[in-house]
């Protein structure tokens, strides 16, 4: 089922591709794509792109974890939609498996991001905060991101996140980078690492056309502990404005 739902999915965005046209030196040239967690990101973390404004996305993974010490593996899946509301809001919901039970949990978390900065320049700055799995009372967290664009072609993203578990704060580092091999094809990297904490993603996202892209995401490649999330291997799509 999710294979024929990815290929009317990929099929349609061939047909439809539309929607968001960026000036020939203008970045980013293809449309911002959803991290895992729903905001626009790379594999598991933020960047500070920010969808533009009265532009929406619809987005989906799909995949398995692998418990450390070999446990069992169960399927996991996530949803998500993000708008550009006003100029520089991103405002997302997220939904899928429990992290804890990996059964669908009830309802959807809330994502905010605010850019700080307009980035018109051709080879931009960004900057931007935000709010993730707001109305969580275990997931929330908030983070502080700088995404620099370089005319190599790389996009290299850092700053600070920090999450809540059981109650008390933890601060982390976070980081990542894009690296294009083509006008359309991105190798992908990003990690969190912390007092306590360290977790290691990668991927590759292809994009068929400038509002459609299928990305493969390897979380906690080094299935490290303690981390955010269990070592998990999905396949997903985003597609810009399909309606």
């Amino acid at each position: 089922m999710y294979k024929v739902f990815l290929l009317i999915m990929l099929a349609g965005a061939c047909v439809l591709g539309f929607g968001f046209s960026p000036a020939a030196n203008a970045y980013p040239k293809v449309f911002p794509s959803p991290s895992i967690n729903g905001p626009s990101g790379i594999i598991r973390i933020p960047d500070a792109t920010v969808i533009p404004y009265k532009n929406f996305n619809v987005a989906a993974d799909y995949g398995t974890t692998i418990p450390q010490g070999g446990g069992t593996a169960e399927a996991t899946v996530y949803y998500k939609m993000n708008l550009g509301t006003f100029h520089g809001v991103e405002i997302g919901v997220v939904g899928g498996t429990d992290k804890t039970t990996n059964k669908p949990r009830e309802g959807v978390f809330v994502n905010m991001k605010l850019s700080l900065s307009t980035g018109d320049e051709p080879y931009p700055l960004l900057l931007a905060l935000g709010t993730e799995n707001l109305f969580s009372f275990t997931q929330t967290d908030v983070y502080m991101v700088a995404t620099k664009f370089f005319k190599q072609g790389p996009k290299f993203t850092f700053g600070f996140m920090a999450d809540f578990p059981n109650n008390k704060f933890r601060p982390m580092g976070i980081a990542g980078i894009e690296v294009p091999l083509a006008d359309t094809f991105f190798l992908l990297s990003d990690l969190m690492a912390g007092e306590t904490l360290f977790q290691l993603n990668a991927g590759a996202r292809f994009y068929f056309t400038p509002v459609f892209s299928l990305t493969l995401s390897g979380v906690n490649v080094l299935d490290s502990s303690p981390s955010k999330d269990t070592r998990s291997a999905l396949l997903g799509f985003s597609w810009a404005n399909p309606f």
